[in-house]
């Protein structure tokens, strides 16, 4: 069994974190034999999940692994496409009450993988709790059909012909930078918020906006309540997907895109609602059917089909690069989950992301478990002073919002452990 790989795979190396951290607390300490027992039920599930890299001619294809997908006892993290993973993309464990589930940003996203991790939580629980009250239907059980538009590759091999945008807009040339020096120096580090759901939606529809844009725009005041002096745009990465564009809502792969939105000096004059239209018009015009499709045709036409693997994997390790560049911080959201019962028995989702070629760093998660957005604000280091300013921002609007736990963290590393 073969698939074929995202092209940004071929820039993975130990230089540039490109995976992310699933981090699932449950209600109970987790019982590692029935977490092992229902990670090896529920694989059956996703093949294309059991994979590793190997190369093929000039190029990198995905093969079925018939090695198992490692359970861990603990939190560690590895390189995955390694013998410290079986040459596995993907890894799983657990600590206290907690399951990880480390993935390949390459391989997945956190849309792609959270049928895997569904069905795995549904067979964990059923065995543990048994299964009443869990709504099996709405889930996809180790028996069930797997359909084309799961795994296959929705990219086509060419640029899309598409006459309406042949570019994308001009970000701009000077961005915001947050200072390094408020973060430490001793590795990524994460704070972990809740806000209730009822509070946060009806302030943000009240002011036309979407969670994202909410979040984006607070964030962007509170830069500003610390820095008076701000004279460049501050620029949020928010995160958009491709699957609506490519038709392919099933898809596992990794079809995340970041649109740019760009707030400068001149929005902090304005009020809440004033600048929560202009995030949003941003992000509808950005993440419409032509830019997507511009979009797509970039990484296409950066990706060279024609040359040595050694060029394939420069090109793209550039591109994957690139693109994260030019940003204040990142934020992203899935949207709302459906937990199909789940929920009874887990306590707080949490995703964790990261980056290592930069010092200031700061990236936004956002989760939905019960009745609370829960927040991963994740930073370069360990250091108050940024999030302090955005609670202060949100509890100025009359948002509750509670800081509920504070962590170092790793992540995995993503290496191509093949032949030259």
């Amino acid at each position: 069994m073969k698939f074929k790989p995202n092209p940004l795979l071929y820039g993975a190396n130990e230089d540039f974190l490109s995976t992310f951290r699933l981090a699932i607390r449950m209600k109970d300490t987790v019982d590692y034999d029935m977490l092992s027992h229902s990670v090896e039920k529920a694989i059956v599930r996703y093949p294309y999940f059991c994979v590793f890299p190997e190369r093929e001619d000039e190029n990198i294809v995905l093969r079925y692994n018939n090695q198992p997908v490692p359970v861990f006892r603990d939190d560690r993290t590895v390189t995955l496409g390694s013998k410290e993973s079986s040459g596995h993309l993907i890894s799983f464990g657990c600590k206290n009450n907690t399951i990880f589930i480390d993935c390949s940003h390459y391989l997945a996203d956190g849309m792609g993988v959270s049928p895997l991790m569904m069905s795995l939580l549904y067979l964990y629980v059923s065995e543990r709790y048994g299964a009443e009250g869990l709504k099996a239907e709405r889930i996809r059980m180790s028996d069930s059909p797997i359909c084309d538009g799961e795994h296959i590759y929705p990219f086509p091999d060419s640029a899309i012909n598409n006459e309406a945008l042949r570019v994308l807009p001009k970000e701009p040339d000077e961005v915001y930078g947050l200072d390094p020096a408020v973060f430490d120096e001793k590795g990524l580090y994460a704070y972990h918020l809740h806000i209730p759901q009822n509070e946060m939606i009806a302030k943000a529809s009240s002011s036309d906006g979407s969670p994202v844009s909410f979040l984006s725009v607070l964030l962007y005041r509170a830069l500003h309540r610390l820095d008076h002096n701000i004279d460049r745009p501050v620029v949020a990465h928010v995160q958009h997907q491709y699957r609506a564009v490519l038709r392919t809502p099933m898809s596992h792969h990794s079809l995340v895109n970041y649109i740019s939105v760009a707030m400068t000096p001149r929005l902090n004059k304005w009020d809440v609602e004033k600048q929560n239209t202009v995030v949003r018009g941003q992000v509808i015009l950005k993440g419409d059917k032509d830019s997507d499709i511009a979009s797509i045709n970039r990484l296409i036409e950066a990706f060279p089909n024609e040359s040595s693997l050694d060029d394939k994997k420069g090109a793209m390790a550039r591109f994957a690069e690139k693109s994260v560049l030019g940003k204040t911080f990142g934020i992203s959201y899935v949207g709302k989950m459906d937990w199909c019962g789940l929920e009874h028995y887990v306590e707080d989702l949490h995703a964790y992301i990261g980056e290592k070629h930069t010092k200031n760093m700061l990236l936004i998660e956002v989760m939905t478990v019960g009745e609370d957005f829960s927040l991963t604000f994740m930073q370069s280091g360990k250091g108050e002073k940024y999030l302090n300013a955005f609670m202060d921002e949100i509890r100025s609007l009359g948002i509750s919002v509670n800081l509920v736990g504070e962590e170092r963290y790793n992540l995995c590393n993503t290496n191509l452990a093949i032949e030259k």
